[in-house]
Formats: structure tokens, sequence, C-alpha cells
């Protein structure tokens, strides 16, 4: 347990360790209050009923300890709650500050989930360093004052329980909880499976119903979800026993217990009139004491999680500083002026540490000239973004030096050297914030700046960066929040003018360009290619650029061709096509035949472009009126269904197992008349003892009730078994079907439906793993538990009133006091855990962006500002929790402690009751029981209240996913009419395609038309390509022609018929859609391809491979371990890029399709990767319609048609030599890619 010992070393100063000291010592001492109440109890029943001196003094005992037990209840849960709010919050900080200051190279060796550690495993902390920890004192202790006064009263009794019951309690408890986790773990495993088959099915939904790949999706979900049942049935069945041996134990403890009693009294072994009350007290205190024992397991566990999590988080707080360590003061400032500063690369070796059999680059050397502009091109994977790398000292060279003037990059401070270098990446990472905070995070290094002085200089970059305008024009300018969930959406383009603005601030002397336009369309690179010349073009300034788009380095100073991390050629871009080697191929690779290759040219293409600001602007406004109009629609479908409504659904989704359902309501209702069963048997016993009886009636009438006892003991192992077994297969058997019908009934809808906030992919899966596991308590469990409180209350109400109603009728209005007491303690104990679970979302979510983003918090030096953000952010929610915890506590403390108070009027009353001769002790201590234990077991109704409301909640979810009709459903047939088909025969030479005035708008943006009266004929077997800008509506036009929507006005022919009269899945079989997103599905290849022939049809080994070897995939499958069976991963994960893309086309070709849509299928792939996709699609094309959506003009100069796009209209069309001879939007495009 040293580690976890260890968790409470952020104790640091005297006051803190002097609250956890006082934590310790209230929570020993709170094991002593309980025992002197059941000794207490004891003398009561030893002189039942008391004289009424006697009487004042017990009940003054009794509500003094029930006082004392409060107090100290709520002092050691308060100080346990300071203790593990003050651990949780400093391992937090400390975490933070370590994680953003280790080197780049530990993340990527080791791989360290920080954002996890700063959550779950700091919440995992808290739970084992709070209240729990004072609650596991408190039973130790408890555990052994009681087993000390159960000897000490009578040491025989207490022998014969504890070496029967502890070890009987504690083996059912500890190897019951053992195979319940074991099942549930299995259990856990496949549905895991199921869900991830689930979320890549949903998350590539348009693939989904491209293909008609629901039916076998669902197959595959279906197939990891049978196992899980099984386990889950041998979990419920598991744990239904185990809490059937645990009632049997204590049930057959009372019978030994009371039998053993008899046999001690009747031998005369205790003094007159002491025995019943003292084989009560034992019973109790070993019986209660022994339950304790059940709690030590739950308790150890959650030990033994928060030292595991503790020792993730503290085996790196104990790190080593890493050699580039940001928070060290030693080394040399940048040699001055830094702007003259040559930087050498000597004979420099470099591995990366994750890949240490792997030189990325070997025996380098390079200079990049002071005040000039670099350039560094090459194929992916030849070393260029590993230079960039070790520039901004992300890592050292295994040999050779990288010099800044005439000194060792590592001689320099590296903060020092950090502020005067900037870095644009390719993917733009900005942070939650206004824009211009993300501005300013460029600034961290320049102090002493004055307020207005650092807006000035953010105002000037957005200037220099080209993003003044567009930023101006957001809804709140500069103070537009960035990032969360109700932000502003930016575009590409957007977003990369922001991240240059943030270089620019602080006027670097070196300036680090990483691929920063690769992944624009041209539209968006033309913009940022004009901030970059701004940025590159200060005078004094050395600029870096690292590029696979040539176009982009052309004007550089000097190019720097580097394969295989071997520098090749190096020279301007003149030179280097003259000297026709490696450069030379690269351009051609890229070439776009018949463009302008003036210098001119790329400035001549920007007037013909558009600022892309007037889509984005009013993106933010739209989407939060989308959202706020979805919230007000589900609330309004929410309140149609009513309580009753739901319950009689999930019964009806469950009638296959209604025989089974009256099975577990029998038995809930057989256990809700056990306790009735038990304050019966306890009150003849009591009075059995204590009536003075000869010996043999004494021991008759004990054997006979112990007898009994044991029966009843055997009742309730019988029932709790059953009932809880039979709501296990209910449940399990339930959660199947809803998952099934749920996940058929998504993948169906309309693709606008999943555009919306509420049926975002995320919230999908939450509702298919978590809503179908709420929603299958209400066709039993919670049925059942109702049932089972409702016999016990009803029942104990009535046996009550018809044995003693004066009696019943005081208690009776105790009874709410207990129920209220046990809501009050589940209450505050369910707003304890939401409390953990929500208190620190705004500080996780900021850790958890600046750990995704760790290589630009680096470039940045925001390691302190983070710190300190994070820290400011913690500070709140820490506050508002002590404060929680001192209210929260004293409920808690009310809450548990009410029930001695209320006793104690038990006593008081039926004492006197009994005295004045109303009524017997026999009568008092069955209508005790009655009353009071039924009222205790009724707060299982509390219990049950938030899986009542979750359950409600879920099922409104569920169910309006089941009711939820699509308007394009692949089920359903056109309406009828002369024009409708009911299928149409494969073209031999691919189908005709027409789209007639076709207008079409997005339910998200009605106001903006995506096509706007679009015309165009395609003829069968033509290769046509569809250009031009973002959102001019290529993709739109592909989205229609799959019916994922339907146009607003116009018509869509296929081979002269309208889409719209053919069944939607007969129209689909003809078209074979390939995304610019490869998404393949968890399984293998084989059943990856085999998705493209649709549902209900069989596909051999022998037409993947054949489709394979279009594509050029089989000789790399056949050199995999498992060949045509090697999992591809989830979404793929298990091949690259290119890979995916042509695992991709082969399911497309699949069904041998008529038409073949390929919508940007290489704009994501480097330069090699397009090549074969490009090879494989030229192929693939033969002999049917193809239609390519691309904004790299290389890729389509060959097409038999180009229609060129614009605010969705076709305003040009023709072969590549005819566009670019008539000079107009396309002639703009194609000179902004030229080459040459």
């Amino acid at each position: 347990m040293t580690s976890y010992f260890s968790l409470y070393r952020p104790l640091n100063t005297w006051r803190q360790r002097a609250i956890l000291l006082l934590a310790i010592i209230l929570s020993l001492a709170a094991g002593a209050p309980l025992p002197i109440i059941g000794v207490i109890f004891g003398k009561i029943i030893n002189h039942f009923p008391p004289t009424e001196e006697e009487l004042q003094t017990r009940i003054g005992q009794l509500l003094g300890a029930a006082v004392a037990y409060f107090f100290i209840t709520w002092g050691w849960a308060t100080c346990w709650g300071i203790v593990g709010e003050r651990v949780s919050r400093g391992l937090r900080e400390d975490l933070l500050r370590k994680a953003v200051g280790m080197e780049i190279a530990y993340f990527e060796i080791e791989c360290p989930d920080i954002a996890n550690r700063l959550t779950a495993d700091t919440q995992t902390i808290q739970l084992g360093t709070s209240e729990k920890a004072g609650l596991f004192l408190q039973s130790v202790s408890y555990f052994v004052a009681a087993f000390t006064v159960g000897f000490a009263l009578n040491a025989r009794l207490a022998g014969v329980l504890f070496a029967t019951v502890v070890p009987t309690m504690f083996v059912v408890i500890t190897f019951g909880s053992k195979l319940v986790s074991k099942y549930a773990r299995e259990a856990t495993e496949y549905s895991e499976k199921a869900t991830s088959v689930a979320e890549g099915a949903i998350t590539a939904v348009q693939v989904v119903q491209a293909f008609d790949a629901l039916d076998k999706l669902a197959d595959e979900h279906l197939r990891f979800m049978r196992p899980a049942i099984v386990k889950g049935i041998k979990k419920s069945f598991a744990g239904a026993l185990m809490l059937g041996l645990v009632y049997f134990v204590a049930y057959s403890a009372n019978a030994l217990a009371f039998w053993q009693g008899s046999q001690q009294i009747a031998e005369g072994s205790f003094n007159r009139g002491e025995g019943a009350g003292t084989v009560y007290t034992v019973v109790f205190l070993i019986l209660d004491a022994s339950f304790v024992i059940g709690s030590f397991g739950p308790f150890l566990q959650t030990f033994a999680l928060a030292a595991a999590a503790g020792e993730k988080i503290i085996s790196m707080l104990d790190r080593p500083d890493p050699i580039i360590n940001v928070y060290s003061a030693q080394g040399l400032s940048m040699p001055e002026p830094a702007e003259q500063n040559d930087i050498v690369l000597d004979n420099v070796t470099f591995i990366y540490p994750a890949r240490a059999t792997i030189k990325v680059v070997e025996g380098i050397n390079l200079t990049f000239e002071a005040g000039k502009v670099t350039a560094i091109v090459g194929p992916s994977g030849s070393g260029k973004s590993t230079i960039a790398a070790m520039l901004m000292r992300f890592y050292d060279p295994a040999f050779g030096r990288v010099k800044v003037g005439s000194y060792d990059l590592r001689e320099l401070n590296i903060r020092d050297y950090r502020r005067h270098v900037a870095l644009v990446n390719q993917e733009p990472v900005l942070f939650s914030g206004t824009v211009m905070e993300n501005i300013h995070h460029g600034l961290l290094h320049k102090e002493g700046l004055g307020e207005n002085e650092a807006i000035e200089l953010c105002y000037q970059a957005a200037r220099d960066a080209n993003a003044y305008d567009f930023i101006a024009s957001l809804p709140n300018g500069f103070n537009t929040k960035l990032g969360g969930a109700s932000a502003t959406q930016l575009s590409g383009g957007q977003k990369q003018r922001i991240s240059i603005a943030r270089a620019l601030v602080s006027d670097p002397s070196i300036l680090l360009l990483d691929e920063p336009t690769s992944a624009l369309d041209s539209q968006s690179e033309a913009v940022v290619l004009d901030a970059l010349d701004k940025a590159k073009s200060k005078k004094g300034r050395t600029t870096i650029m690292i590029a696979h788009r040539l176009a982009t380095v052309r004007g550089a100073d000097k190019i720097i061709v580097i394969q295989n991390g071997h520098v090749v050629e190096e020279g301007t871009h003149e030179s280097l096509l003259e000297a026709r080697g490696a450069y030379r191929a690269l351009v051609r690779s890229q070439r776009l035949w018949g463009a302008n290759s003036s210098a001119s040219s790329l400035s001549s293409a920007k007037t013909k472009v558009h600022d892309d600001t007037r889509p984005a602007e009013r993106t933010g406004e739209r989407n939060e009126d989308q959202r706020q109009k979805n919230e007000a629609l589900a609330i309004e479908e929410s309140q149609a269904l009513s309580s009753g409504a739901l319950i009689r659904r999930c019964l009806s989704l469950s009638k296959p197992d209604a025989p089974i359902i009256v099975i577990g309501l029998v038995a809930s209702i057989i256990t809700g008349g056990i306790i009735l069963g038990e304050a019966v048997l306890f009150g003849n016993l009591i009075s059995t003892l204590n009536n003075q009886r000869s010996s043999v009636e004494l021991k008759s009438r004990a054997d006979s009730f112990s007898l009994i006892f044991f029966v009843l003991a055997l009742i309730a192992l019988a029932a709790y078994t059953t009932s809880g077994s039979a709501f296990g297969i209910v449940s399990e058997r339930l959660i199947r079907r809803i998952r099934d019908i749920s996940l058929k009934n998504i993948l169906r809808q309309d693709i606008a439906w999943f555009q919306t906030p509420s049926h975002s992919p995320a919230a999908l899966v939450s509702m298919l793993n978590m809503d179908t596991g709420h929603l299958s308590g209400l066709s039993g469990v919670i049925l059942g538990t109702i049932f089972s409180v409702t016999t016990s209350m009803v029942g104990g109400v009535i046996l009550a009133h018809v044995i003693a109603w004066k009696i019943a009728i005081v208690l009776l209005a105790a009874v709410p006091i207990m129920l209220a007491s046990g809501f009050l303690r589940l209450r505050v104990l369910a707003k304890f855990q939401q409390r953990h679970e929500t208190a620190y979302v705004e500080a996780a979510a900021l850790a958890t962006e600046a750990c995704t983003a760790i290589k630009t918090i680096a470039a940045l030096g925001r390691e302190n500002d983070i710190t300190r953000l994070y820290g400011e952010a913690v500070d709140k929610p820490y506050r508002e929790s002590l404060r929680f915890i001192v209210t929260g506590n004293f409920w808690l403390a009310l809450a548990l402690s009410i029930t001695y108070f209320v006793y104690a009027l038990a006593y008081y009353w039926g004492s006197r009751q009994v005295r004045n001769g109303n009524y017997t002790q026999l009568d008092f201590f069955i209508v005790l029981p009655a009353l009071l234990f039924s009222a205790q077991a009724s707060g299982q109704m509390f219990s049950l209240a938030p899986e009542v409301t979750r359950a409600k909640s879920a099922a409104l979810s569920v169910f309006k996913v089941h009711d939820q009709k699509p308007t394009i459903d692949t089920d359903s047939q056109p309406p009828p009419s002369e024009k409708s088909v009911t299928a149409l025969p494969r073209a031999r030479n691919g189908s005709k395609v027409e789209f007639r005035g076709v207008e079409f708008r997005y339910a998200a943006r009605p106001d903006v038309p995506a096509l706007d009266g679009m015309s165009c004929t395609i003829e069968p077997g033509q290769f046509v390509a569809f250009v031009g800008y973002s959102g001019a509506g290529k993709s739109s036009a592909v989205a229609l022609l799959e019916r994922f929507y339907d146009v607003s006005s116009g018509s869509i022919l296929v081979d002269d018929v309208d889409v719209r009269a053919i069944p939607v899945r007969d129209h689909r079989s003809r078209i074979s859609l390939v995304s610019q997103e490869p998404c393949l599905f968890s399984g293998s290849i084989h059943f990856n391809v085999s998705l493209g022939v649709g549902s209900g049809k069989e596909v051999s080994r022998n037409d993947v491979e054949r489709v394979c070897k279009m594509c050029g995939l089989h000789d790399f499958i056949m050199g995999l371990p498992e060949g045509y069976e090697t999992d591809c991963g989830t979404n793929g994960s298990q091949l690259s890029g290119g890979q995916k893309q042509r695992v991709s086309l082969a399911r497309a070709l699949m069904r041998d399709p008529a038409i073949l849509l390929l919508d940007e299928a290489t704009s994501a792939l480097d330069s090699h990767s397009e090549k074969l996709i490009q090879e494989a699609v030229a192929s693939a094309s033969r002999g049917r319609t193809c239609i390519v959506v691309a904004h790299r003009l290389a890729s389509i100069q060959m097409a038999d048609c180009i229609y060129v796009f614009e605010n969705g209209k076709i305003i040009e069309q023709g072969k590549h030599d005819e566009l670019v001879a008539r000079d107009g939007i396309y002639a703009a495009m194609s000179r902004q890619q030229s080459l040459e």
C-alpha cells in the first residue's frame, strides 16, 4: 500500500496534515456509538417494559449516543471531503505542469493518456482519499468495537457466531463479487466490440446506405452482442445467488443465535431477566459487523484502484527532468542580432525514439541562410517535417549538430531560443477562447507590453495575415469565441490565417512553415499564400518552408530536395528544372498542361479568387438557431409519451419473456413478505426468551421458531436468487432487442437527420450504449423492486394495525421521517457523485485541449500560461466543493443518525403502552420491526429514483429513434405511377445521368442554395469531373445522385428515369461511391470489400481477389501475415491512407456499378499514394460512367468533360484545353496549381 499512502503527499502544509489527522481520529471514534446504542437496546429489552425512571435514563442514553454519532459523522465526513479535494487538486496541478513540460519524445514513446489521468484517474484518487477512506476506518473501528462488546457480553454466543457467520459471509461476498466482476468484464469486452461496430456504422452512415450494408453490419453487431448477453445472464445469476446467500446466512445466523441463546438461558447461564436483551445485542452487533465485512472488499478495491491510478501519476511526477527542459534557466541566450544567424545542420542523423531502428535522416548537411527563404521538398516520409521538428528543438539529433550562428542549439536556453522562432503547421491548432486571445498567445514571450500595445500588435498581425477583414465580420469580431460546442465554426483557410497571425505577432527572427496549405482547397490556399508572401517578405527574417505542393515554393531563394533522408538536390526553381533530376520529376507529377507559367500567374489567379468569409461568418449563428429548434422539437416529442405508455412499450418489447417476468414478480412479492415473516418471528423469539418459562417449554418454543427462521432463510435464498436471475435474463435479452432495433432504425434515417447536434455519432452511440441499459430496468428490475417494497410496506402497516393499532399509529407517523432520511441520504450521495463528475469539466476541457496540442504549446512557449489558466479553472469549483462538503455532510450525518432518534421514540411510546397493559411485549416486538424494518427497506424505492429518472429519459430517447420515419426509406417503394419502375438492368457501358434544373438547400442552411438551377447531361461511359471552389455545390450534386437527399425542385434522371420513381435500394445498387475520407469498418479486408455487394448477397473469395487485383491491392494483401483475413482496425487504423482508399475503391467495384462516384478521393493523399489511386481509377472507370469531384486539377485533365461549379451553378464546361483557353474560373484555378 506504499503507493496508496503516497497519494497524500500533496498535503504539504501543517494545516492540511492536521485536517488529515483529525479525519482519522474522528473516523475511528465513529465506530463506538453504534455498539453503545446496541447495548442500550439490549438493556431496554432485558427489562421490558422498563420503569418510568429507567425508561427516561435509557432514552436519554440513546439520544446522547445518537447526537454524538451525528456530530462525529459530520466531522469525519467533512474532514475527509476536504482531504480528497486537496489531494486531487494538488495532483491535477502538478501533473499538468509536468506534462506540458515533458519533451515530445516522451509522448511518442509512452503515449500517456494525460487527459484521462487528469480526469478519470484523479477522480478515482479523490474517491479513494475522501469520504470512503473515512467510512472504511469507521467500519474497521465498528467491526472491532462490535466484536469486543459481543465477546464481553457473552463470549460463548459471540464465539459461535464469529466462527460460523464471519467466514461464511466473507467467502460468499468475496467469491460472489469475483464471479460477478469476471462475468461483467467478459460481457463488457464483447459489448465494446459490438459498440465499435455500431460506432463505425453510424460514423460512416453514408457508406452504409450507399452500399446497402445495413443488414450485414447489424448482423456483425449482433454477433458480438450474443456472447455479451450470455455473459450478462451469468453475471445476473451470480449476483442474485450472492444476494440470496447473504440473506440465507443472515437469517440462518438469527436461527442459530436465538437457538443457542435459548439453550444458555435454559441452562441458567444468564442472570435473571438479562437473557433476551443480551442475545439480541450480541446477534445485532455480530450480524451487523458481519455485513460490514462485505463492504471491506469494495473499499479495498476502491483504494487499490486509487493506488493504481496514483502510481501512474506519481511515476510521471517522479520522472527526472527531461534533457529538453523548458523550465530550466540554464543555457545561453540567442546570439544577437538574432536575425543574422545562419542555421546549419552539420552531419545530422536523426532517429525517432519511438522507432529506434529507422534512420529518418542520415548524415545530412544543410545551411539555412539568415534573412533568406529556403524551401524543403520531397516525397512523404523523406524527413522534411523531421528537420522542422529539430529546428524547433522538439528533438535533438542522434548524431551531428544543429547550429545557430556559432553555437550548438543544445547550448542555448530553450525558452529563449523559441522566443525567436515561430511555427505554422499543416493542421492549424487554435485554442478555446476568443480570436484575440488566440493571436495574443504568440506574444507570451514579450514581457512588459501594455494591454493597448498588445492589442494593436494583434490587429497588425491579423492585417499581415490577410485575416483582419474576415475576423471583423465575425459575429463578435475579435471577441468571437473559438473552440467548444457553441463556438463559431471557421473554414480551414480562416483557421490557418489566424495561426499565421499568431506566428507573426511576435515578429520572429525565424519562421518555420510546415506544409501550411496542403490540406486546403485552391481558393483557401491562394488567400493563405498571399498572407505567407507578406510574412516571408519581411527584411531580415529567415523563412524555412516545407511543402509537397510545389507551386507554393517556386519563389524561394533556395529549394532543397530530400529523398530517403538524404539531400539529393538544391538550387532555385529554374536551376533545378534545368537539372532534370528529382525536383523536375516531382514537378511533372503535379503538372497542369496548358497552364500559364509566368511568374505573375499566381498573383493573377489570386485576383480571381474570393475571400472565404462569406459562408463562414453566419455559420455559428445558423448552428445555434438550428440547435435551439432541434431542442424545442425534442422537448415537444418527449412530452408526447407518458410514463405509463413508456412502461407498456417496454413490456411489449419483453413480451417473448412474459413467463420469466411473471416468475420474477412472484419472487419479488415473496421477498417483500419475508420482512413480515421476520417481524413475526423476531417478536415471538424475544417474547419467548424474555418470559420466565420452564426449560423444556423454553427450548421447545425456541427450537420451533429457530427452525422456522431457518426455513425463512431457505425461502429468502430461493426468492432473491429467482427474482434477480429472472430479471437479469429479461434485462439482457431486452438490451439485445433494443440495440438491434435502434441501430437498424438509426442507419435507415435520412442523412440530414444526422446533421443535427442531438444526432451526432457520439450522441447516438451513447444512446445505444447507455440508454438501452437504463431502459431495460423498466421492464422488470424496477417493477420487481416496487412489488417487493409495496408488499413489505402495505403488509407491515396492515399487520401492525391488526396487532397493536395504538402503537402502530404513532410509529406510522414516524415512517415518513424514516423514508425522508433514506431519501435525504441518497440525495446527498447522488449530489456528491454528480459534483465529483462535473465540478472540473471546464478545467478538464482546458487540460485535454493542451495535451492534444502539446507541440503547439511547446512552440508557443505556453507551458506556464497553461499551468496558470488550469489553476484558475480549478480554483473556483474547488472552493465551491469545499462549501458543499460542509453543508452536504451535515445533511448526510443527519440522515444516518435520524433512525436512532425514531427508535428512541418507538421504545418510549411502546414501553408506555405495554406498561399500561394495552398490549403485550409480543405485540410490541412484532409491530416495531413490521413498521420500522419495512420503512428502512422502503429506502430502496428512493435508491431507484435516479434509475427511474434515467430509465424514463432513456425510453424517451430510444423510442423517439424507433418512431422516427425517414423520408428516403430504403425499404419503401415509390408511389405508384406510370413512371414508377421496380428495377433497372445494369447498363452495358454505364448509365446516362441527367440533372434538370436542380435546386437544393440544406435544412440547416435554408437561406443558402447549395445548387441553384444546375443542369447537365452525362452520357453513358463518360469520365467527367466536377470542379470548383469549396462550397460551390460539387459534393451536393453527388449526394443528390446517391439520393442521400431529394432535390428541392427540378429532377435527376438515370437512364431517362427520375430517381424518385426507382426504389431506393435498386437505384443505389447501380452506383458506387468512394469518398474523400475512406471509411472502413472493424473486420477483415475480405469483410470490408465484400460489403460492396449489398444486403442478402454472398461473395466468393475469388470475387474479392479479382477486384483487389484491379486496384493493385492483391500483392500487398498477400504479403500480410493473415492475408485477406487481416483486421483493418477501427476505421481502418491498421492501414495507411492510400491503402484504405484502395480498399474503398475495391469495395466500390464489387457491385460492378454502372455509375462510379469519386468525391475528392485523392485530396488527402501524398503524391505517391495519389498516383496509385489514379491508376486504379483509370482501370476501374472502363465500361461505366465515372463522375469525379476534385480540387487537384492534375488528376482530371484527361476527363471527357469538366464541369466548373460556382454558387450552385455550372458556369463552365468542356475539356481541359478548352477551359484553359477560355481564360475563365477554371483557367484561374489551373494557374494557381501550375508548376511550369
